[in-house]
C-alpha cells in the first residue's frame, strides 16, 4: 500500500497531539526548505526492511525538538539539554515508523532511530509533509 501525504500528515499530527499535547500547524513542506537549511536542526531516520524498503526521516529545528522533549518529559525546555531533544525526536520518529509499518503489506521490520544526514538519503520521496510548531519547522518524509 502507498502512504499518501494526507495519511502521513494525519499520523504525525495524531502522535504529536496524543503523546505530547502539541498541536502542529500543517504547511507546505517545500516552503520549509530554506528555514531548515538556515536553522540548527535535529534529524533522525528509521529504516524499513522486508516487503517495504525505505526510510522515514524526521527533521526539525532544535527548538521544536526541545519543545517536544519538554512535553514528553514534563519539564521546562530550560531544564533540558541537547540529548533530551535528540531522544524525544528519535522516539517520535520511531513511533511514526511503527505506525506506518502496519500500513505496508507483508512482513516489515523497523530499525532503531539513528541520527542521519538528510542530504545523504537517496531514493524516491513517497510522501513529504511539513509543519510549524511555534513558528519553527518540522518536516517528515518517507523515502523509498
Amino acid at each position: 500500500m502507498k502512504v499518501s501525504e494526507d495519511d502521513l500528515a494525519r499520523l504525525v499530527r495524531s502522535i504529536w497531539e496524543t503523546q505530547l499535547g502539541l498541536e502542529l500547524e500543517e504547511v507546505e513542506a517545500a516552503s520549509l526548505d530554506e528555514a531548515l537549511a538556515a536553522w540548527d536542526t535535529v534529524t533522525f531516520g528509521v529504516r524499513f526492511s522486508g516487503n517495504f524498503e525505505g526510510t522515514l526521516i524526521q527533521r526539525c529545528s532544535r527548538r521544536v525538538a526541545l519543545l517536544a522533549a519538554a512535553a514528553a518529559f514534563a519539564k521546562s525546555d530550560k531544564q533540558l539539554g541537547a540529548s533530551d531533544a535528540r531522544d524525544a525526536i528519535a522516539e517520535l520518529a520511531h513511533m511514526t515508523a511503527g505506525n506506518l509499518k502496519t500500513k505496508f503489506a507483508g512482513h516489515n521490520v523497523v530499525s532503531l532511530p539513528n541520527a542521519i544526514n538528510p542530504q545523504r538519503e537517496h531514493g524516491e520521496v513517497a510522501a513529504r509533509v511539513g509543519f510549524l510548531l511555534h513558528g519553527e519547522p518540522l518536516v517528515v518524509m518517507l523515502v523509498e
